[in-house]
């Protein structure tokens, strides 16, 4: 099922929001590489979201 535009960047920013929210409870004695690429991870699957809303205009 494909998210309308507003569904979709009310998802990126639900999931930029949680991201952030993570980052400033993390304790930086225990962040591993792992951790890391993970949030990696998520941010390039938010970049790609963001690029299909910025192509369909």
């Amino acid at each position: 099922m494909k998210m309308s535009e507003k569904e979709l960047i009310s998802h990126v920013q639900t999931r930029l929001s949680e991201f952030v929210d993570e980052i400033n409870h993390v304790d930086p004695d225990k962040v591993s590489v792992e951790d890391v690429d993970e949030w990696i991870g998520l941010l390039d699957q938010l970049e790609e979201k963001v690029k299909t809303v910025q192509h369909e205009k």
